[in-house]
């Protein structure tokens, strides 16, 4: 049943029992009176059923709720953690409000706090939370939101990173598993016919041989096959998760072959895996695996944003959000931007790295009145390739006058001055086309550098809008120092980053899908936020009270 917080005061509230047992300028007391305040219990009302619960038992605070799972994202605790602090912490106890006489039953057990935690999961309550807190603390603090930094970095899963044979065997294993408990009968029965005991208990998800591996793999996807044909047609276990994960990954590692002149069908083990969203794990699904440098992940990306105006005394998360670890920076930009257009805290300029720029987000965020600095992708940022001698031309080494309203290119001229004859659009694919002359381009000192394709009877340079601004962008970042020093700017999001992967245990997840582990990142993005913001109330006060 739901209940909203009950405001009234007791004489046994901690203040007027001990007065003085913590300054007046604790952190305690300015959560309880800025932060715990700003908590809309309403919101989460959607969360209970009123009319199934309505003659339950009443719900805990919903303040208080939240306030543990803010503060166990400020001091990475673990549910059973946050559960023995509760009645243990004086400051705790402050700052959610809680009086002496009541905090028996105030307190939350981590049973009930990790069940309100997955109620969150189905929709964006706690982003929502998230980004009403981050406005309010901004307009408190006269923190401007105009410029902005964005950055990303992996979340690793808790699982081991499995080979294709440990892939193989902990998914055969774990379907067996789950047959055993539902169907013992049917279990008993297929395990007969498989090439080994998957579920014994001295079970190695490695092989060091890497021969042996390779013809084991061979066989267990002549068991994966089986279990697959046995069960497909199976009213009710061709429902079960693990089956339908046994299926995938079949169909992502394997591939059946015909064979010829009668023989058996052949299992054939695909020498890369089928498809995008490839399982690494059977265990999570949602996890993916891949390789940056020397890094190997299998989990998730964080992308995370925050102010970074030069006045501000205090910067704020504004964004924070977790995708598939393949996601490439480029293709997440849009949503983040429009993630902050939503809130409300878009920015007139947004500094990233070079793997948010290219041509085509740079002229997106023109588009959506956004000014995105930062490096070119995809051009080596070294000064010695840049001035060499013989370092490739690009389009921005022409001479280009783009018209302002229309934003239309136009090719003045090349390197060396020489005039195009013509310049026309490709219908079907939106290119540009500029033909020069032959005969000039051949006798050319720059042809091998050049961009320009030579032919037989035209010379033509082919480039768009797109290519064009992010060759433009690459040579000013490398030519201008005044424009490098401004871009400087981003490295304070390398510091973001480290603060919420030090300070609030957001580099491991701790849950086994993708929607969960947003929610840590979004508490965690919410208690870096807070602690902020006490700190600049105790060292400057605020420009304005919150309003609750």
């Amino acid at each position: 049943m739901f209940r909203k917080t009950d405001p009234q005061l007791s004489l046994f509230d901690i203040d007027n029992m001990f007065p003085n047992i913590l300054p007046p300028k604790d952190w305690c007391r300015i959560y309880r009176k800025q932060i715990y305040p700003l908590i809309d219990e309403d919101k989460f009302r959607g969360l209970y059923n009123e009319e199934k619960d309505k003659v339950g038992r009443p719900n805990k605070s919903i303040k208080t709720t939240i306030s543990i799972l803010i503060f166990m994202g400020m001091e990475k605790l673990t549910w059973r953690e946050a559960e023995h602090q509760f009645l243990r912490r004086i400051d705790w106890l402050i700052a959610t409000n809680t009086p002496l006489d009541k905090a028996h039953e105030a307190h939350i057990d981590h049973t009930t706090l990790f069940k309100f935690y997955c109620r969150l999961d189905k929709d964006d309550k706690a982003k929502s939370l998230f980004q009403e807190l981050t406005l309010k603390f901004a307009d408190a603090c006269g923190t401007s939101l105009k410029k902005q930094r964005t950055d990303s970095f992996f979340i690793h899963g808790w699982l081991q990173i499995l080979s294709r044979y440990g892939l193989f065997k902990e998914t055969v294993r774990v379907f067996l598993q789950n047959l055993r408990k539902q169907k013992p009968g049917l279990c008993e029965g297929v395990v007969k016919e498989l090439s080994r005991d998957y579920l014994a208990n001295d079970f190695d998800l490695t092989e060091k041989d890497r021969e042996k591996a390779q013809r084991r793999i061979k066989v267990m996807a002549k068991d994966m096959y089986l279990l697959y044909e046995t069960f497909i047609n199976h009213n009710q276990v061709k429902h079960y998760e693990s089956f339908k994960t046994l299926v995938k990954v079949f169909d992502q590692q394997c591939e059946t072959v015909e064979g010829a002149n009668g023989e058996k069908m052949k299992i054939v083990i695909r020498e890369k895996p089928k498809g995008e969203e490839i399982i690494s794990t059977t265990h999570n699904t949602d996890a993916r695996y891949v390789k940056k440098g020397k890094q190997k992940v299998c989990g998730q990306k964080g992308f995370v944003s925050e102010s970074c105006e030069e006045t501000n005394k205090t910067q704020f998360i504004t964004d924070a959000e977790v995708t598939p670890s393949t996601t490439a920076d480029v293709r997440e930009l849009p949503q983040i931007q429009e993630r902050l257009e939503e809130s409300d805290m878009k920015p007139d300029e947004q500094y990233a790295d070079a793997g948010f720029v290219n041509g085509q987000t740079i002229l997106d965020s023109q588009a959506n009145e956004i000014l995105l600095e930062g490096p070119s992708s995809g051009r080596s940022q070294s000064f010695e390739t840049y001035n060499a001698e013989d370092r490739p031309l690009d389009v921005a080494d022409f001479k280009v006058e783009i018209e302002e309203n229309k934003k239309e290119l136009t090719v003045i001229s090349c390197p060396t001055n020489q005039v195009p004859a013509d310049q026309s659009r490709n219908p079907k694919t939106g290119n540009i086309l500029v033909p020069f002359v032959v005969a000039v381009c051949s006798a050319c000192q720059l042809k091998e550098r050049c961009p320009v394709k030579i032919g037989a009877t035209v010379a033509t340079l082919t480039l768009d809008e797109r290519s064009y601004a992010g060759a433009a962008r690459h040579h000013k970042y490398m030519e201008d120092p005044g424009y490098r020093k401004k871009c400087s700017i981003r490295a304070g999001a390398e510091a973001m980053v480290s603060e919420l992967v030090r300070g609030h245990g957001v580099r491991k997840s701790r849950h086994r899908n993708e929607v969960r582990t947003r929610l840590q990142l979004i508490f965690s993005a919410i208690a870096c936020n807070v602690k902020r913001y006490i700190k600049h109330g105790q060292k400057y006060g605020y420009a304005m009270a919150t309003n609750a």
